[in-house]
C-alpha cells in the first residue's frame, strides 16, 4: 500500500485520536499509530479501507470506488464493524484490546492498545537463523490458547499470518 494513501500525520479524528504515523495496511484496511489526546496515550487506529473497491476523496472520506462496488462497500464496513465489536468483547493476554468503534470520514475506525514491540516476522527475518522449538512453542502456546478462546465464541480470525503476529 502506498503510505500516501493514509489520513495525513497530525489528522484528528472523532475530536480524540491525532494520528502520527502509518504502521501498516492490507487489503481491507490502514494501521495507525496515533495519540489519544484526553488520556495522553499511544493507540492503534484500524480504519476500513478496502483498496480494491474504495478510493479516499479530497475530504479524506473513504469512498466506494464506483456504484457497482457501492454494496460491497457497505457489507464490508458492516462486517468491519461488527468484527470489532466482536473483538471488543475479548479479554485475553494474546488478543489486543479493542476499546473503541466509530464511524466517521464514510468509514469505520476500530482503536485497540497499542502493543510496542515487532512483528513475528521481523523477529524471525532478525533471528538469523532457524528459531528453537523453544522459542516456537513460547509464542506458539499463547497463540493457540488465545485461538481456542475466540473459536469457543465461534469467532474465527482469519488473518493469522507472521505479520500480524
Amino acid at each position: 500500500m502506498d503510505s500516501r494513501l493514509g489520513l495525513p500525520v497530525n489528522t484528528l479524528l472523532d475530536g480524540s485520536y491525532r494520528i502520527e504515523r502509518v504502521v501498516g495496511s492490507g487489503g481491507f484496511g490502514i494501521t495507525y499509530e496515533a495519540e489519544d489526546i484526553n488520556l495522553a496515550t499511544k493507540v492503534a487506529i484500524k480504519e476500513y479501507y478496502p483498496f480494491d473497491f474504495g478510493d479516499r476523496d479530497s475530504t479524506m472520506s473513504v469512498v466506494p470506488k464506483s456504484d457497482r462496488h457501492k454494496k460491497t462497500f457497505q457489507w464490508g464496513r458492516s462486517n468491519f464493524l461488527q468484527e470489532a465489536r466482536t473483538l471488543a468483547r475479548f479479554e485475553h493476554p494474546s488478543v489486543v484490546r479493542v476499546t473503541r468503534v466509530f464511524e466517521a470520514n464514510s468509514t469505520a475506525y476500530m482503536v485497540m492498545r497499542f502493543e510496542q514491540g515487532q512483528s513475528f516476522e521481523d523477529w524471525l527475518r532478525g533471528l538469523g537463523r532457524p528459531p528453537t522449538q523453544e522459542e516456537l512453542d513460547s509464542i506458539v502456546a499463547p497463540l493457540l490458547d488465545a485461538l481456542q478462546m475466540m473459536h469457543g465464541e465461534n469467532f474465527l480470525h482469519r488473518d493469522i499470518a507472521p505479520d500480524n503476529i
